[in-house]
């Protein structure tokens, strides 16, 4: 099973997010990402990290984007793009999340699917 990632609203506060990948069967990374702050879920069978928009950004930026064989889980796109939208605590965060979606749709070669909801 390929290694996807969701992103979805947290209801903890008002912009808090949430990661979630599925599917991860390397130790090496599963030891790097655990280094960055991810926890196991057992009741999901996932890897998560939750957090406020600047630290799901590094995520993106550290995890989705730099880690191999990494893509967004097809049926949840419009949702990770939707939720990046509304967690947004402004303008400039907003097109952060933006362009860092976008260079990660363009990495995982999903760009095509995601460009409609970005």
């Amino acid at each position: 099973m390929p290694t996807t990632v969701r992103i979805k609203p947290e209801l903890i506060t008002e912009h808090r997010l949430r990661i979630e990948m599925y599917g991860l069967e390397d130790e090496d990374i599963e030891n790097t990402i655990r280094m960055k702050g991810w926890a196991w879920v057992l009741a999901r069978k996932s890897w998560a990290y939750a957090g406020e928009p600047d630290f799901i950004y590094r995520q993106i930026r550290e995890v989705v984007i730099a880690l191999p064989d990494i893509s967004f889980e097809e049926d949840s796109i419009e949702e990770s793009i939707r939720t990046v939208k509304a967690k947004a605590r402004s303008d400039e965060e907003l097109e952060e999340g933006r362009e860092l979606l976008r260079r990660a749709f363009e990495n995982t070669g999903q760009l095509d699917r995601a460009e409609q909801y970005l």
